[in-house]
């Protein structure tokens, strides 16, 4: 009788099998995938030279004057000196110590004044797109600070404590991040692509699988394991004596059966399929059970060929010492 192989349920012990055979495809992946992630890292995190910022910053000490009571001028901070630095009198300085080719935009955005802690230290920092031109704005950035000190009565003095020169902002590197990513990513892919095949694959390489295909009798495997073909041949023998004579038709892949041998298989009094291991579809196994009923061939049983001894073993947890299974670990 035909099965529905389609609607059968997949075997996951076989399918844990074949994926252990695809581990160092599986592996390739993920070194695949790594070294993808990292080049797409970094390609994207490359910048254009024009677009590259270059950063410099100096430490600015506030020496405040008193007011009328006596107390220090507490009115600064950080917010104010960041819109101070954007306004008059220091910007009006500030561009006063830079040549004719600065505007006051490109100034005022390259600028940002913040006070971290110490109300008495000022952090100025100038960011541009070149080294040069950012040294330069916080050079006259600091003097036109050291200008402002000496001229507003809220200071007694304003000078520089430090000044760094322009360094290549580079962002925090990802690249440990994206090589993981990149290795997980081709993982799941493959998984994926293999499960998908596997999913669609019918090939038939155990005894479940010509269940799914058809209830006639397993005879067995046919292999170079002695107890394997003991097996085998005394199925065969048995069938032999339950239907007379049997002809053991080899089914090839891709190879149709010839009329000579349909007309044996009509004189015998059964035919047993012999499917290579691996080697043929469950459709096509139902489409020549198909034309073994058209040619009114009675089919008697089913065996596998050319077994993968390895792949059988683990399968049905044999173990096989000097060409025989020991059957008391079975």
């Amino acid at each position: 009788m035909e099965r529905q192989y389609a609607g059968e349920g997949m075997d996951l012990k076989k399918y844990m099998l074949c994926l252990l055979r695809r581990v160092p495809f599986l592996l390739s992946a993920v070194a695949g995938g790594a070294l993808l992630g990292a080049v797409v890292y970094a390609v994207v995190r490359t910048v254009p030279e024009s677009q590259r910022e270059y950063q410099a910053f100096a430490k600015v000490q506030l020496d405040f004057a008193a007011d009328e009571t006596g107390e220090v001028y507490q009115a600064y901070n950080g917010y104010t000196w960041n819109d101070l630095m954007g306004t008059d009198p220091i910007m009006n300085l500030t561009l006063g110590n830079l040549s004719s080719d600065y505007v006051r935009e490109e100034v005022e955005t390259a600028l940002r004044a913040e006070i971290l802690s110490d109300i008495r230290i000022l952090t100025v920092t100038a960011t541009t797109n070149s080294a040069e031109r950012t040294d330069e704005i916080l050079g006259a950035a600091v003097q036109a600070l050291e200008s402002y000190g000496a001229q507003a009565k809220e200071f007694l003095e304003i000078n520089a404590i430090q000044t760094t020169q322009a360094e290549l902002v580079v962002a925090d590197s990802r690249m440990a991040q994206a090589v993981l990513v990149g290795a997980v990513l081709g993982l799941l892919l493959s998984l994926f692509g293999i499960s998908l095949y596997y999913v669609m694959d019918d090939r038939i390489l155990v005894a479940g699988d010509v269940r799914k295909v058809t209830n006639m009798s397993f005879v067995g495997y046919v292999s170079g394991i002695e107890t394997w073909k003991q097996d085998y041949e005394a199925n065969l023998s048995y069938l032999r004596k339950k239907w007379g004579t049997l002809f053991v038709c080899e089914v090839e892949k891709g190879k149709p059966l010839a009329e000579e041998a349909f007309q044996k298989m009509r004189e015998a009094g059964g035919v047993v399929l012999s499917l290579p291991f691996g080697g043929v579809h469950a459709a096509s196994v139902s489409y020549i059970m198909e034309q073994l009923k058209t040619q009114e061939c009675e089919l008697r049983g089913v065996a596998i060929r050319d077994a993968d001894e390895k792949f059988l073993r683990r399968y049905y947890g044999w173990k096989v010492s000097d060409g025989k299974r020991d059957t008391a670990k079975v």
